[in-house]
């Protein structure tokens, strides 16, 4: 049994070890993105507050008229007082405004550096197959360390199962190196590798919870098509405030077609994840409520998909958590470099013993 365990443990490490590694090495690096992206463009936090400001349609203006024919994709409304709003085009070019003067203050591309790594990170640059091939290296990185822990050689004796024998050969030295570590990410890995598939695949999950559970499923949520003018977003704005009174405002997403919804995502008090999962649904064109999302008021299912992200990234215990997820996050990379040497070093063994007897 042991054996074929450690085949199983050794295949999947060889065959995918290396995407897994690189999964988790931009995974590691987004973890801090909103840290980098500040270092990267100072410009965009700590500007000098004032008494007035700017409009949220105003701010969807000035990127319309200095990027004609690109459309809206969501803004992002700023959290603190020293942020500038980040509008987001369809074209995944983002521009930085300031609130309070209308100034653009930066203006990022889709392969900036942080947007090429999250593409990296979620599809491995493959477009959708990339990102099933992402959600199946998450349930293969939870079989593998499973499967790793169960030829821990600590189930025997504890002190041999954390020992460094640094005065052994080379080959023992990266062995135990490989274990220790590998033992002592266990829990983070295994976890990683579940947020990680569930957010991939999120809406099977949820199909699937609704049918065990007997929930019906969502309806959809549309606009109805009118000629009459359209709400600025301002409006938006106020009808979802009246709809849901509590949080703070996080985004507002244009509607995509004409018969999707404005949604206005909002920030509850107790929502762990930093941009808000509660959400006004309102009609492009009347700006009717179609739907309020609650967060605290979703069935468990629901709630569960919607903290998957704060849990993945760690951004639930501030600074201090997501530094503990970016160091861990580089344990696949160690892991795949010492479990590739300690398979040549089999392989050579094996490959010399085979010489030996052919030469006897």
């Amino acid at each position: 049994m042991r054996k074929q365990h450690l085949q199983i443990h050794r295949y999947i490490g060889i065959l995918v070890g290396l995407l897994l590694a690189i999964i988790a090495a931009t995974g590691s690096i987004l973890v801090l993105s909103t840290e980098i992206n500040y270092f990267l463009n100072p410009q965009i936090h700590h500007l000098a507050p004032s008494s007035t400001s700017i409009s949220i349609q105003q701010i969807a203006n000035i990127a319309s008229e200095n990027y004609p024919g690109e459309n809206l994709d969501y803004i992002k409304i700023p959290q603190q007082q020293d942020e500038a709003y980040q509008v987001v085009l369809t074209s995944a070019k983002k521009v930085y405004v300031n609130p309070y003067n209308g100034e653009i203050l930066a203006i990022i591309h889709k392969n900036d550096f942080l947007e090429l790594t999250r593409r990296i990170h979620t599809t491995l640059l493959a477009g959708n197959f990339g990102e099933f091939l992402v959600g199946i290296c998450g349930i293969l990185l939870v079989v593998r360390v499973i499967n790793g822990l169960s030829l821990w050689v600590g189930w025997k004796r504890l002190s041999a199962g954390l020992k460094i024998r640094f005065h052994a050969p080379k080959h023992l030295i990266n062995y135990d190196f490989h274990q220790v570590v590998g033992v002592i990410s266990v829990i983070f890995l295994i976890f990683m590798g579940i947020t990680g598939a569930l957010m991939v695949f999120k809406q099977p999950v949820k199909y699937w919870g609704y049918q065990i559970m007997g929930i019906p499923q969502p309806e959809l949520i549309a606009s109805i098509p009118k000629e009459n003018k359209k709400l600025d977003l301002d409006e938006f704005i106020e009808k979802a405030n009246l709809a849901l009174g509590d949080g703070k405002l996080t985004i507002l997403v244009a509607p995509k077609n004409e018969t999707s919804p404005v949604i206005v995502g909002k920030r509850l008090a107790g929502d762990l994840n930093v941009n808000g999962k509660s959400y006004v649904y309102l009609d492009q064109y009347t700006g009717e409520v179609l739907k309020v999302e609650n967060i605290h008021k979703m069935r468990g299912i629901d709630k569960l998909l919607v903290s998957l992200y704060p849990l993945h990234i760690g951004s639930y215990g501030g600074v201090f958590s997501k530094l503990i997820y970016f160091i861990f996050g580089f344990v696949p990379i160690f892991l795949f470099i010492t479990g590739l040497a300690i398979f040549w070093h089999k392989f050579r063994g094996s490959a010399k013993k085979k010489h030996n007897k052919k030469n006897e």
